[in-house]
């Protein structure tokens, strides 16, 4: 949202001759851009997925998150996305929809639960890309009964990779000639 700034154009026209107003209004003309700059910049930092460096860093310390050496700001931004939006109930489409937030699609990551033999959760993800592994650990944890177990195996796609697959089905009747 940024503005152009022309306090030379707001002049009525009997003021807009006079060569000392015409001159002071065009060297405060930087100054109210800083202005406009500086609103802007408090306006995108209101919302997550405007924010910057500054703005993710008043999140992290509103919700308690040390930020790791490495990390972007888009990293940051996910971790602080995945963290403030917390939906009741947990279920599994829930955790679904969190991990698509946190991983970037749905197509990155399945979910195997194992509920006949013991309560387990095997995440596997898609990508050989392991820099959300701790947000991924914290969202399972908070997310997951304590009495379930989560295992997590990453899953490395190449890009040249095609798969086939088909399947045949076939029905039959069996008929039984008697004689009478």
């Amino acid at each position: 949202m940024m503005r152009e700034v022309d306090l030379v154009s707001y002049l009525p026209l009997f003021l807009a001759d006079y060569r000392e107003t015409h001159v002071t209004l065009e060297a405060e003309n930087p100054e109210f851009l800083r202005v406009w700059q500086a609103a802007d910049r408090v306006l995108k930092n209101e919302f997550i997925e405007t924010a910057d460096e500054w703005g993710i860093s008043r999140f992290e310390n509103i919700l308690g998150i040390r930020p790791y050496e490495g990390d972007t700001v888009e990293m940051r931004r996910t971790r602080v996305l995945s963290r403030w939006h917390n939906e009741a109930p947990y279920t599994m489409r829930m955790l679904g929809l969190k991990l698509e937030r946190l991983l970037g699609g749905s197509g990155s990551f399945s979910l195997h639960p194992d509920f006949e033999d013991g309560y387990g959760l095997l995440v596997v993800i898609y990508s050989a890309d392991d820099s959300q592994v701790e947000e991924l650990k914290y969202l399972l944890a908070a997310m997951l009964p304590v009495n379930m177990a989560a295992e997590i195996v990453y899953e490395p796609v190449t890009s040249g990779l095609r798969v086939y697959s088909g399947g045949i089905m076939e029905q039959g009747d069996i008929l039984e000639i008697r004689q009478r």
